[in-house]
């Protein structure tokens, strides 16, 4: 069984619609919202203007054959928080392993695999020389200086609670299946 850490990136633009969406969640890491202009461009159209990102873990650890279910979830979710058929959150989920950041999509593109159901997965970062190194095709957000070092926490996370599962702690799997 492979494992993964989840992890969310949210695009929003009412804080109020992203604390409602927080609330259902148990979240172990929190980054602060940033203000990308790559975002605006390509969102504000259906979402509207002066839209915020955050990225964030999940407390406990995933299956990584869950992926699909992951990201149909969060399909799910962004329907139920949407407004007169426009979404107030976009949810791209993925996962960081000792050595990824891999993250979903419901769109095709050159680097993209596809896992099956309408989702293709990315990665965004390897884990080399002590550090993540985005690719080629990483979003201009992800190569951000504080996003990789939230990001890299998150791995450190990760590992130590795979650590401490080896030495006897609960492994706390969470499921995306009912979706």
């Amino acid at each position: 069984m492979e494992l993964a850490k989840p992890i969310l990136s949210v695009i929003y633009r009412e804080e109020h619609v992203l604390k409602e969406f927080l609330k259902a969640l148990t979240v172990d890491h929190l980054s602060e919202p940033f203000a990308f202009a790559s975002i605006q461009n390509y969102y504000s159209k259906e979402m509207g203007g002066s839209l915020l990102k955050v990225f964030l873990s999940l407390t406990g650890l995933i299956k990584k054959e869950e992926l699909v279910s992951f990201k149909l979830w969060a399909m799910k979710k962004e329907k139920d928080y949407s407004s007169h058929g426009k979404r107030q959150l976009n949810i791209d989920p993925g996962y960081v392993d000792e050595n990824h950041l891999v993250l979903t999509s419901s769109k095709k593109r050159g680097g993209r695999l596809y896992l099956g159901k309408g989702v293709y997965a990315e990665i965004e970062y390897l884990f080399l020389y002590g550090g993540f190194r985005a690719l080629y095709w990483t979003y201009a957000d992800y190569r951000d200086k504080k996003v990789v070092d939230f990001f890299e926490k998150v791995r450190k996370a990760f590992l130590d609670e795979l650590k401490a599962t080896k030495h006897g702690s609960e492994l706390r799997l969470l499921s995306f299946t009912e979706y």
